[in-house]
C-alpha cells in the first residue's frame, strides 16, 4: 500500500500525518514552533525530518512522497516567503531542504491551495472542477480551482483574495497594507468587529458565536456584517473565475449559520446577472482536524 506524508506547516505547531492513498490518516504528530524560533529555520527542518523517519519506522513504510502545506508557500519554488506570522522571515526552501534530508519528493504550496486540493481529492469538491475554497482562521485564505487545476499565477501566488480591499484605509493589516479583507473577516477581525461595538471584551470568536445563538443583537449584527464583507469581494471573484461553488473551512466556517445569509444577499446583490443564482455557498466536507493533512498529502499524491 501507497503511503505519504501530509504536513500542515501553521504559526504556532506543525501537524505531520502519515496517509495512506486512500486517504486515511494512519498516524499524526506534531510539532510546537516555540522552542526553534529562536533559532534558524533548519533546525526546525530537522526537527521536522527527525519526525517522519520515527513515523516511518513505528509503520515500516516506505513513502512515495512529502506534501506540504504552509503560510506564503510558493508552488513554483517550494519555498516559503516573507511568511508574516513565522519568525523566521526573508525566503527559505523548504521543500528542497526536505526532499535532501530524506531523499524523497517533496512538494510546497500554500496552505489554503492543499486545502483546496484536499477538497477535490477527498471533500464535497470531487465532481467540481471549478471552485473556490476560503480557509477562515487567524488570517483568510483561498484556493482558487478553475478547470480542475489551482490556479497559481505566473509567480506561485495567484489568489490571496484575503488581501483584496474591501474597506479602503481601513484596518491595519498583518501585510503592511490598510483594509484588507482578512483585517475583518478572520479571528482577529471578527473580535475587531465585535469590540467596535463597545459592548465588553471577549477572547475568542466561539464566545461572540455563542452570543449570537442566544440573541445578543451586538454579537448577531458582528456576524451579518462579517458575511457582508465576504459577500461584496467575492461578488468580484466570481466575476474572473465564475465558480460553481464557494467552499468554507475552518474554525469560524463552523459558525456559518450565523453569516452565510447574509454573505449569500450580498453576493447575488453584487455579482453579475450572468452568474446570479449559480453559485453554491456551502461548508467544507473534510473533518476540521483532518484536512490540512489531507490535502497536504492530495498535493503530492
Amino acid at each position: 500500500m501507497k503511503h505519504y506524508i501530509g504536513m500542515d506547516i501553521g504559526g504556532t505547531s506543525t501537524t505531520i500525518g502519515l496517509v495512506s492513498a486512500e486517504g486515511e490518516i494512519v498516524d499524526r504528530s506534531v510539532i510546537l514552533i516555540e522552542g526553534y524560533a529562536s533559532g534558524p529555520i533548519e533546525s526546525f527542518l530537522d526537527a521536522i525530518a527527525d519526525e517522519i523517519k520515527e513515523i516511518q519506522q513505528r509503520h515500516n513504510v516506505s513513502l512515495e512522497g512529502i506534501g506540504i502545506g504552509a503560510p506564503n508557500g510558493n508552488y513554483y519554488n517550494g519555498t516559503i516567503e516573507y511568511a508574516p506570522n513565522m519568525p523566521w522571515k526573508d525566503v527559505h526552501e523548504v521543500a528542497a531542504y526536505i526532499e535532501d534530508k530524506l531523499n524523497c519528493k517533496s512538494v510546497l504550496t500554500n496552505d489554503a491551495n492543499a486545502a483546496a486540493i484536499g477538497e477535490k481529492q477527498f471533500g464535497v469538491a470531487k465532481e467540481m472542477n471549478d471552485f473556490i475554497l476560503i480557509t477562515l482562521g487567524t488570517g483568510l485564505g483561498s484556493g482558487i480551482v478553475s478547470g480542475g487545476n489551482v490556479i497559481y499565477g505566473h509567480d506561485g501566488f495567484a489568489g490571496e483574495l484575503g488581501h483584496a480591499v474591501v474597506v479602503p484605509g481601513g484596518r491595519d493589516c498583518t501585510c503592511g497594507r490598510n483594509g484588507c479583507l482578512e483585517a475583518y473577516v478572520s479571528i482577529r477581525g471578527l473580535l475587531e468587529t465585535y469590540h467596535d461595538f463597545g459592548v465588553g471584551k471577549v477572547n475568542t470568536p466561539q464566545e461572540i458565536a455563542m452570543k449570537a445563538e442566544s440573541g445578543e443583537e451586538h454579537a448577531k449584527e458582528t456576524f451579518v456584517k462579517t458575511g457582508e464583507w465576504l459577500g461584496l469581494k467575492l461578488a468580484d471573484a466570481a466575476t474572473y473565475t465564475s465558480p460553481e461553488a464557494i467552499i468554507f473551512f475552518g474554525g469560524i466556517a463552523q459558525a456559518s449559520d450565523l453569516f452565510f445569509p447574509s454573505l449569500k444577499k450580498t453576493l447575488e446583490a453584487n455579482v453579475h446577472n450572468l452568474y446570479r443564482n449559480k453559485i453554491q455557498i456551502m461548508r467544507s466536507g473534510l473533518p476540521l482536524n483532518d484536512a490540512a493533512i489531507l490535502g497536504s498529502a492530495a498535493l503530492v499524491m
